[in-house]
């Protein structure tokens, strides 16, 4: 009997599929068939994008034909298709929080790689405080802290957006970063200056969210930035 209560305390439906989670013993995780059929990215990194690398230069095709990024190293943990784009959604846009675990959970490995192990604090990338009051959270904060509590690093809300800004998805990337010049500020630079920095979001498409961000920390005097995104568009 108590080895059946504990197996029943155990069970997590899959925040995916929402079957019964007999496949694993952590909280709300993804179930067997849901981890397969994730478009997860394997192999060497884009160091601009977090993608896979798809030939012998260091950057993909699409990074190559960008100007240069102003972090040091990027990581992607799936293709912004099929299941992830459902996982991303449903924490971004349609209040299932407790999908952050469960992608963090599918993230924290990717992060003992060289360049983000090393890393002093984990930052997300901050939503405007009237976007925070529509979705009453932030999907990167949630992800921050929970890579945070799998990696035991702290994690900081040390930007914040000075203005709030167009929806980035109906832009192209020249109209992204014009749109986001000068939206975002650290609050402190103290606590900044000198760190290693591991910038946290949802999801990569241009980039230009995440260029503006980096940047900002850069110039507080951040020694370096990397990037991890959930998906990479």
């Amino acid at each position: 009997m108590f080895k059946r209560l504990v197996n029943f305390l155990l069970e997590f439906p899959c925040p995916l599929c929402d079957c019964d989670n007999q496949h694993t013993h952590s909280f709300n995780s993804f179930c067997a068939d849901c981890l397969e059929k994730l478009p997860l990215l394997h192999g060497q990194r884009c160091p601009g994008c977090g993608g896979e690398l798809d030939g012998i230069f260091d950057l993909c095709a699409d990074c190559l034909k960008m100007p240069p990024r102003p972090w040091k190293n990027a990581m992607a943990v799936m293709k912004m298709t099929g299941l992830a784009e459902k996982a991303v959604y449903s924490l971004k846009f349609f209040g299932q929080t407790v999908m952050a675990r469960s992608l963090a959970e599918l993230a924290a490995p990717l992060l003992f790689a060289p360049d983000f192990a090393e890393t002093d604090v984990i930052v997300p990338v901050p939503l405007h405080w009237q976007r925070y009051l529509q979705r009453s959270y932030n999907q990167s904060e949630l992800l921050a802290g929970m890579l945070a509590r799998q990696l035991q690093k702290p994690h900081r809300n040390l930007l914040k957006r000075t203005r709030p800004t167009i929806r980035q998805a109906t832009l192209n990337r020249a109209e992204r970063l014009k749109n986001l010049q000068g939206a975002f500020a650290v609050k402190n630079p103290a606590q900044v200056q000198g760190k290693k920095i591991l910038l946290v979001d949802d999801v990569l498409t241009t980039g230009a969210t995440l260029h503006a961000c980096a940047e900002a920390l850069l110039q507080a005097g951040a020694e370096s930035v990397v990037v991890f995104v959930i998906a990479r568009r």
